[in-house]
Formats: structure tokens, sequence, C-alpha cells
């Protein structure tokens, strides 16, 4: 087996601003956490190597700012994806109610097709404030089950199951192009 050789992905991580997209991101790179984050601008683009059994990964992420008036440039990133993460800030109602007609932009603009599945989360972040959260967890597992995601609740403060976000994120667009091949 050549271990130099490396399958690619490629993730797209979305939500409103300042629901803590670059946050969770920054936080599994270099297990960082920054009160004074500026909001980002268009998009940025980081890459994580994951080491599976059966070879290596490398997941690329594209942070797509929240701002609408990137939204344009913005598309130009979606094409391609493999995996779609879908972040809202559970103190913040607003943030959640963004997630479907964000969904359905979305889907409209990777040009999914009927015979084929986006894998994806949806990220109820900022977990470390629970006590403050507007949405519930039981509203935020019914929309995740509607738009057929996986439902995580992280914080990019403490980095409560942000790992497990990623790894699922590089696993899963694993798992369905290797499915697609049978």
């Amino acid at each position: 087996m050549d271990y130099l050789a490396a399958e690619l992905y490629k993730t797209i991580i979305v939500g409103a601003p300042s629901v803590g997209k670059s946050s969770l991101v920054r936080r599994y790179q270099t297990n960082e956490f920054r009160e004074d984050h500026t909001a980002t601008v268009a998009a940025d683009l980081s890459a994580i190597v994951f080491n599976f059994p059966e070879g290596k990964v490398v997941l690329t992420i594209i942070d797509v700012g929240g701002q609408e008036t990137f939204a344009g440039l913005r598309n130009r990133f979606y094409e391609g994806a493999h995996h779609l993460i879908m972040v809202y800030d559970m103190t913040n109602k607003e943030t959640f109610k963004r997630i479907t007609p964000l969904y359905e932009a979305l889907t409209e603009k990777i040009c999914i097709q009927r015979d084929k599945f986006l894998s994806g989360s949806l990220v109820a972040n900022k977990a470390d404030l629970k006590n403050e959260a507007v949405i519930s967890e039981q509203e935020g597992r019914s929309l995740a089950g509607l738009l057929q995601l996986e439902y995580f609740e992280t914080s990019a403060r403490t980095g409560y199951n942000v790992s497990e976000l990623f790894l699922h994120a590089a696993a899963e667009s694993r798992r369905l192009r290797h499915a697609a091949k049978v």
C-alpha cells in the first residue's frame, strides 16, 4: 500500500455570522480558542489529515463567512463538496432559523442530483452555555432528522465534541465515496 497516497475530500462549514465556525476549525487544528475572533471574509481554507486503517484522508475545510454580502462569491466554493457542516448557536434562535433556508440554497448551489447523497452534520455550537440555550436538543435533533444530517452539540471554547465532528466528516465522506463504487 502506498502510504504517501491520500484520498481528498471537501467539507464546507456554514452558518450565520458569529456561531463559531472558524473557532471550531481552530479548536480542532491548534486546540486553541480566542474570545476576540474576527469575522471570516468570504472563505478560509484549511486541511486536516486523518489516518484511517485503510489509508490517509485529507479533509479540505472551506470555512464560509456568514455575511450575506459575500453570498455570490461563496457559491463558487460549494461545488464538489463531499460533506456539509451547518452550525448554529444554541443560545441564539435567529441562527437556528437560518439553517433551513441556507440548506435549501446550498443544495441548489451544490447541484445535488436526486440519486446522490451529500453527507452532513447539523451542529449546535456553544454547548458550554447550555444553561442559556434557547434551542432544545430535541429541536436540533428534529431538524437534523428532517434534513438527513447527523446531529452534534459542540463547544469551540472547551473542545467538547469537536474532534468527533471532524472525524465524522472525514469518515462519512470516505464511506460514501467507497459505497458509490460498489
